[in-house]
């Protein structure tokens, strides 16, 4: 056969979700941390999200984070038990996944689509997701904490191209990427570098009426091929 008759198949898509707003049911943890840490509701909310970024980054540890929000608050000091009690009902709360997304990660893996994460998110979260039941339906997980990278920057989606391309053999085809995040930045960022990417309206904050990011990710996959009976 002559070369120019040659076809290339072309490569099976990877589905790639973010966490916080896309698979998690919510996108408020304060009232959970609140029963733990007491004080006024309001200035620990502003503690744990002034934070939160720098502990996603990994530039701050679990005992420096949690010591820092529960501090806003006049908790002087936590104990190594304390801090593994805040940060569990951190991670439960975030775990809860959306409905509508754990039917869509169902159907997904039922026809064996390959799945992946890509979350702004701490170490500690990190190793919880993996303890989870349903992460044995996703290939891999990129934690922005672990590898000291955070969306939207360049770098941690150059570091999931490079990882899913030496799981299919050392080719990086951003194209055969099918991403869902709830931040605009984020999906432009993957945009510019030429993965197929999409905004999913945070859960929990659709206007009443509004279509389910679970719902446009159906239609976006249904359109690019992507088995979903």
């Amino acid at each position: 056969m002559s070369k120019k008759n040659r076809r290339r198949t072309p490569p099976k898509p990877t589905v790639v979700f973010d966490f916080g707003g896309v698979l998690s049911a919510g996108h408020d943890p304060v009232p959970d941390v609140h029963q733990l840490l007491g004080g006024d509701a309001e200035v620990l909310e502003r503690a744990l999200w002034a934070e939160r970024a720098a502990y996603d980054s990994g530039s701050l540890s679990t005992t420096e984070y949690w010591g820092a929000v529960a501090a806003a608050v006049g908790v002087e000091q936590l104990s190594e038990d304390e801090i593994t009690e805040v940060q569990g009902a951190d991670n439960r709360y975030f775990l809860r996944l959306d409905p509508a997304a754990r039917e869509l990660i169902h159907d997904l893996a039922r026809n064996q689509v390959r799945l992946a994460l890509l979350s702004n998110a701490s170490e500690s979260f990190g190793e919880a997701v993996r303890r989870t039941d349903w992460f044995e339906a996703f290939t891999l997980a990129v934690i922005s904490a672990e590898e000291r990278a955070v969306k939207p920057d360049r770098e941690i989606y150059d570091l999931l191209l490079d990882v899913l391309a030496h799981e299919t053999g050392g080719v990086s085809i951003p194209s055969a990427i099918i991403f869902f995040d709830d931040r605009q930045d984020n999906v432009e960022a993957a945009r510019a570098l030429g993965i197929d990417a999409h905004l999913w309206p945070r859960n929990g904050d659709q206007a009443e009426g509004a279509e389910h990011g679970a719902e446009i990710a159906r239609r976006v996959l249904t359109a690019r091929g992507v088995p979903l009976d």
